[in-house]
């Protein structure tokens, strides 16, 4: 087929008075397999008077230039333009379905409910008017629709699409995977059943399983958002921060100014370029676990004993942070029992703090106790920090704002929300520059 040709084929599509709507829906799905495809849908986008004197009415015209825009996935340019436009089968449909995908679901419902007034029967428009009835909350609503619709439409993949919808969102997980499955066998490409098939198993901890569906839509056209944002995720889990960006960067195509897409590339990139040094890690533990062992477990002379109560001191890190000066400014307290403190630290890779207040050649503070910070630390917005996507999202879903916030939490529950062994080794590691750690239990 030559670029003519194709180009005689998309401007015909859009000249037509009567069009069925799945005769969009497919074309956009051709449009975004084809570069000369797109650039002819541009062009002809560009000179849409030689299109719109073809039409029977200006505002005939404008509902086609707003399809033509959402064809390319230009969405949000699209509804402007379909608002504006009056009432027709063709704009109601498209704009009912660009706002679902806006995340506008009450909105969408009766732009929807008056497209398929105007078709009649529809599984397409139907099916499309369930899922927004179901996600603005009306179950019942929706499931009456539903009903219905599969009596009418036994073998269509919307209709699937829509039963598994419902009972994902009535807690029917096992429902939901056999309606999503079912879908794919009437269409093996059905990608919202493909990505609603892939989060559940991604919720139910299969990991392999969510990938895999999800590197398949990753190649389906147009371009699922959704999709490329968790599959970024996941490989951000792998430590495989440049697939990740690969991901990231393809909405970014679309979406410039995308918002989860600009954050998520913005910690991808910076965690491609962090080294994570594990003996490093096993180091600090090592030592956070020596900064705060009690002192009343070590055998010291009854004299270095009697110091200790008078400092009110009670961890070896606490004991670290004072200097030789002050310990002999205590009566009693002499050069004999200055060496027996000192050799002590010494053997647990320590010194005492030189006179200005900073470390001889231990750490610069001691870590406080699990889950405790001082009010200024406590305050601190965890905004402020650059955190990786998926720990960002970890304490969105938690419903914390503040490093107090997190230290109440401990790393179990941060790992029934979705983070693995290395986003919880970021979050250590970001806490201990705070001089503070989480609580284990």
């Amino acid at each position: 087929m030559t670029s003519s040709e194709t180009a005689g084929d998309i401007k015909e599509i859009f000249a037509a008075e009567d069009q069925p709507i799945e005769k969009f829906v497919e074309l956009r799905k051709s449009v975004h397999c084809s570069i000369e495809r797109r650039s002819e849908l541009e062009s002809m986008l560009e000179d849409f008077a030689a299109v719109a004197k073809k039409l029977s009415s200006e505002n005939k015209a404008e509902v086609r230039r707003a399809l033509a825009l959402w064809v390319l996935g230009k969405v949000e340019d699209a509804v402007p333009v379909l608002q504006a436009a009056r009432a027709s089968k063709e704009r109601s449909y498209f704009l009912g379905i660009s706002l679902l995908d806006l995340g506008k679901a009450g909105d969408a419902v009766q732009h929807l409910k008056d497209a398929l007034e105007a078709e009649g029967d529809s599984g397409l428009i139907g099916a499309a008017l369930a899922e927004a009835e179901l996600k603005s909350g009306n179950i019942e609503g929706a499931s009456t629709r539903i009903d219905k619709l599969r009596k009418k439409f036994p073998e269509s993949a919307d209709v699937k699409y829509v039963e598994g919808l419902e009972a994902d969102l009535t807690g029917d997980r096992s429902g939901a995977i056999e309606a999503y499955e079912a879908a794919l066998k009437l269409e093996p490409e059905h990608a919202r059943s493909m990505f609603r098939l892939a989060y559940t198993y991604d919720l139910l901890g299969d990991d392999d399983a969510a990938f895999e569906l999800y590197e398949q839509l990753r190649k389906l056209r147009p371009v699922h958002v959704n999709t490329l944002l968790n599959l970024g995720v996941i490989y951000e889990d792998r430590q495989q921060f440049d697939r990740a960006l690969e991901c990231y960067r393809a909405v970014l195509d679309y979406y410039p100014m995308h918002p989860r897409a600009r954050m998520y590339y913005s910690d991808a990139n910076a965690s491609l370029n962090m080294y994570y040094d594990e003996d490093a890690a096993k180091r600090e533990a090592k030592m956070a676990a020596v900064l705060t062992q009690p002192l009343a477990e070590i055998s010291f002379s009854q004299r270095v004993r009697n110091a200790i109560g008078k400092m009110n001191v009670n961890t070896i890190g606490e004991m670290a942070m004072k200097t030789e000066e002050e310990l002999l400014e205590i009566p009693n307290f002499g050069k004999t029992s200055l060496t027996e403190v000192r050799e002590f630290l010494a053997s647990k890779g320590l010194s005492f703090a030189t006179a200005k207040g900073g470390p001889a050649g231990g750490p610069v503070m001691a870590p406080a106790a699990p889950g405790i910070a001082s009010p200024d630390v406590a305050a601190k917005a965890l905004g402020e920090f650059e955190w990786s996507g998926r720990i960002r999202k970890a304490y969105e879903k938690l419903e914390l704002t503040t490093v107090g916030d997190l230290l109440k939490r401990t790393e179990a529950e941060l790992t029934k929300v979705g983070l693995g062994a290395t986003s919880i080794k970021e979050v250590r590691k970001k806490l201990g520059n705070l001089g503070v750690q989480m609580k284990t239990e």
